[in-house]
């Protein structure tokens, strides 16, 4: 039997590899002009017109990091708009999105409490498997459910 095959983006933010799975995609764009919001938590970036609509933008290294004072570089070159059927958010990216096919072997559910934002994780070989080789890194897989209550809880904290 075949196995079963989805596919995701790979992209990096605030210094951070990350995947989300395409169907959760809405697009992606250059960084259009950001509007501060007075008194936002330092991830909010601003908001964007984006055809006819308004998206938040957020950094995802504060969001994902509490207390990380940097936020991204401010050399992010894209914009991936990332939607659960109901709700939308712009996602800065350090570089431009990496479409790939995964396998369902290629992939690793995580424990419990690492799951606040993740569905899984990706399994990434750099280079040649051969001996000797690092192993695998993980990337974990955003879920766009989890990661749009954890925005919201981090906006109503304050």
């Amino acid at each position: 039997m075949r196995e079963q095959s989805y596919q995701v983006i790979r992209f990096r933010s605030g210094g951070k590899e990350l995947a989300v799975v395409i169907d959760a995609v809405e697009r992606t764009e250059q960084i259009p002009l950001l509007t501060g919001v007075p008194l936002a938590p330092s991830f909010v970036r601003g908001v964007a017109s984006l055809r006819g609509g308004v998206v938040c933008v957020v950094d995802l290294r504060p969001l994902l990091e509490p207390g990380s004072e940097a936020a991204s570089s401010g050399e992010e070159k894209s914009l991936l708009v990332i939607h659960d059927g109901v709700r939308r958010i712009g996602v800065l990216c350090d570089d431009l999105p990496d479409f790939q096919r995964v396998g369902r072997g290629e992939t690793l559910n995580l424990p419990q409490d690492e799951l606040e934002v993740y569905s899984g994780a990706l399994r990434v070989q750099r280079g040649k498997p051969v001996v000797g080789a690092p192993p695998p890194e993980l990337v974990g897989i955003l879920d766009p459910p989890r990661l749009f209550d954890l925005v919201e809880r981090r906006l109503h904290e304050g």
